[in-house]
């Protein structure tokens, strides 16, 4: 059975086809600090787009992680370069991003493209597109991505892959978040024999000896306050196992598995500044606190960045706002 929006999601979906159909040029990007949401989000819509017969580029600022490199045309993904051309490009697609500026310097070129479609699944949004599809009550960028690729053509295993890894990585698991819609398109893309405990083993049970070794230097921060549970990794921990952020992925969450704790918050210090990642287990808002300090996402997974700010002060600004 096919799965039916709601009339105003669905005129969303339908104006966006419209504009994918009539123009033929096409650059797909996201945010900064790429994650499986964004990625599998991309990826799926680059393959319907070409099915179309469509010139299209995904151009990203950061790297993708080495865990969805598995995702297939992963290498198809360009990172960004003062020297990227984009002449005659129509249209910028832009995905999971609640403003522009969280494209970092991909926004220079896409702000003097002609046209801007912004999709986008979180709670605080700009509006910056032409055309805004912003829908917090969505799983995931994902899942709204699954509405627009159905509407062009019919989607693929490949594209199946992509959208079942963007769900499965965004929700946690199928714990936070899930819509009115999300099991069924799930079931639809399971239907695409896209073996999902294989997705499911690429994405949480490969870690490597990096995290794993960067990760036993973290748990020597572990700090309980009440219902918080907190972690931080310095400069020096990152520099002496040779990890990058990417290697962290997983420890925000792990925080939040233990008996008790409400509030999860890993710290992150990083050359010009210091990342706070934040889940909790619904019954505090960690993302009206991360928008205090600039930052943003869901209520039960947000984050933020404090620009040229040191570890201990950032982390004694999160905890009294807390408390």
């Amino acid at each position: 059975m096919a799965v039916k929006l709601k009339i105003k999601d669905r005129e969303k979906v339908e104006k966006i086809s419209e504009i994918l159909k009539s123009k033929n040029s096409f650059i797909i990007t996201s945010h900064v600090n790429i994650d499986g949401d964004a990625i599998g989000s991309e990826i799926a819509l680059f393959i319907a787009l070409k099915k179309i017969g469509k010139k299209v580029e995904i151009i990203n600022q950061d790297k993708i992680p080495s865990i969805f490199k598995f995702l297939p045309y992963s290498r198809a993904i360009k990172v960004f370069r003062k020297k990227i051309e984009i002449n005659n490009f129509e249209v910028g697609i832009v995905i999971d991003c609640g403003s522009l500026d969280r494209t970092g310097k991909i926004k220079e070129l896409i702000k003097n493209l002609p046209f801007i479609i912004n999709i986008d699944h979180h709670l605080t949004n700009s509006e910056f597109g032409d055309i805004n599809w912003g829908n917090p009550s969505f799983s995931s960028s994902g899942e709204m991505i699954y509405f627009i690729c159905k509407k062009l053509t019919k989607i693929n295993r490949n594209q199946a892959i992509c959208l079942y890894t963007s769900i499965l990585y965004d929700t946690c698991c199928f714990v936070h978040h899930l819509s009115d819609y999300t099991l069924d398109v799930i079931k639809d893309l399971i239907s695409k024999k896209i073996e999902p405990e294989k997705i499911a083993q690429k994405i949480f049970y490969e870690k490597s000896i990096k995290s794993v070794n960067l990760f036993k230097f973290a748990l020597e921060t572990l700090k309980f306050d009440k219902k918080i549970c907190s972690m931080k990794i310095t400069k020096e921990m990152f520099k002496k196992v040779h990890a990058k952020e990417e290697h962290t992925e997983g420890f925000v969450e792990f925080l939040i598995s233990i008996k008790g704790v409400e509030v999860g918050i890993l710290f992150k210090e990083k050359e010009n500044g210091v990342k706070v990642s934040m889940r909790s287990k619904g019954n505090i808002d960690v993302e009206n606190m991360a928008k205090k300090f600039g930052g943003g996402g869901h209520r039960e997974a947000a984050g933020c960045f404090f620009e040229n700010r040191e570890i201990e002060e950032v982390e004694h600004l999160i905890m009294k706002e807390l408390k």
